[in-house]
C-alpha cells in the first residue's frame, strides 16, 4: 500500500511540475519572440525559434518524468497485480511474444517492423498462457512525379496478443474473425452461428462445422461479446492444435499508465488493469472445462 501511495504522490508531483514547466517555457517563448521580432522584424523566424524551444523544453522534461514513472509503475505495482492474479504468472516489462507464434495462425500479413513489451507468462488455472503488447508496421514506399522516394508506415496490428496452450488438442481448426477488419486471411468454410449479435460482429471459418459449434458454445460466444463490449475494440481468434490465439486490436500501448489516471480509489488504473487481464484469462477456464472440443488422444 505504501508503494501505491508513494507512486501516487509522485504522479501528482509530475503533473504539478509539468504545469510549471509549461508556464516557464511559454513565458520564456513570449520574451524571446518579443526580443527577436523587434531585433530582426522577421515574424516567422521570431515565432518559430521560441516556439520550438518551448516545446522542446516541455517535451524533454515530460519524456524523462514519464519514463521514470512508468518504470516504477511496472516493476513495483503492475508486477504485484499479476502476482495477485496468480502466483504462477511472471512479468517481463521489456520482453514480448516471438513473431513465429504471432504468425503461426497466418491471420495477419508479415510486417516490416515487429516490436512489443510487457510479456506475461506462466500458468493460470493449470493452463500455460502468455500475452504481451505487440506493434506491427508495414513499410510503404512510394514515389512522387519527380521520382523522389517517400516512406510511410502503416499499422498492421497494435494491441494485446494472447496464447493459451491446453496441452490437449482441438478436433478442428476454427477461426473467428472481426467483420470490421478487411485484410485478414480466411481459412476453411464459413460457419454460421445461431447467436445473431455474434454474427453481426464476427465471421467464423472452420474445417469442421460440428466441432466449431462445440467450441463456440452459447456461453463462450456470450463471453466473447462481453469482452468486445468491455474493451470496445476488435478481436480475432484462432483455435489450432492445442492452443487458442487471441488478437485484441487496442491501437495503443495497453500497459502504459496514464498520468491523468489516479492510482488510488474506485476505478483506479490498477483496478482497471487487473479487470482487463482477468477478462482475457477467464476465457481459458471456459474452454478448459468444455470436454467436447478436445481429441481423445494427447490429453
Amino acid at each position: 500500500m505504501n508503494d501505491i501511495k508513494n507512486l501516487e504522490n509522485k504522479r501528482l508531483t509530475i503533473l504539478s511540475n509539468l504545469k510549471m514547466v509549461l508556464l516557464f517555457s511559454s513565458g520564456l517563448a513570449v520574451l524571446a519572440f518579443t526580443y527577436l521580432y523587434f531585433s530582426s522584424d522577421d515574424f516567422l523566424f521570431s515565432l518559430f525559434i521560441p516556439s520550438f524551444c518551448a516545446v522542446f523544453i516541455y517535451q524533454t522534461y515530460k519524456n524523462f518524468a514519464v519514463k521514470n514513472f512508468n518504470y516504477e509503475f511496472k516493476n513495483r505495482l503492475l508486477r504485484e497485480i499479476i502476482t495477485k492474479i496468480s502466483p504462477n504468472l511472471s512479468y517481463f516489462p521489456n520482453d514480448f511474444i516471438d513473431k513465429k507464434e504471432f504468425y503461426y495462425p497466418n491471420i495477419y500479413k508479415i510486417a516490416d517492423l515487429y516490436s512489443g513489451n510487457d510479456l506475461i507468462e506462466g500458468k493460470f488455472k493449470g493452463v500455460n498462457i502468455k500475452l504481451s503488447d505487440l506493434f506491427l508496421q508495414e513499410e510503404i514506399i512510394t514515389y512522387d512525379e519527380k521520382g523522389n522516394q517517400k516512406i510511410r508506415y502503416e499499422t498492421i496490428f497494435k494491441g494485446i496478443f494472447f496464447i493459451a496452450d491446453f496441452n490437449k488438442f482441438f478436433t478442428s481448426k476454427t477461426y473467428v474473425l472481426s467483420n470490421k477488419i478487411a485484410f485478414l486471411n480466411k481459412f476453411g468454410n464459413r460457419a454460421y452461428m445461431d447467436d445473431v449479435e455474434f454474427e453481426k460482429c464476427f465471421k467464423t471459418f472452420t474445417n469442421d462445422q460440428i466441432n466449431a459449434r462445440y467450441v463456440l458454445t452459447p456461453n463462450f460466444m456470450e463471453r466473447v461479446l462481453k469482452i468486445k463490449n468491455y474493451f470496445k475494440k476488435e478481436l480475432n481468434f484462432a483455435f489450432l492444435d492445442s492452443k487458442i490465439y487471441i488478437y485484441l486490436e487496442f491501437n495503443y500501448d495497453s500497459f502504459e499508465p496514464k498520468l491523468h489516471n489516479s492510482l488510488i480509489g474506485e476505478n483506479s488504473i490498477l483496478e482497471i488493469y487487473e479487470k482487463n487481464i482477468l477478462e482475457i484469462l477467464n476465457l481459458v477456464e471456459e474452454l478448459n472445462l468444455n470436454n467436447k472440443i478436445w481429441k481423445n488422444y494427447g490429453i
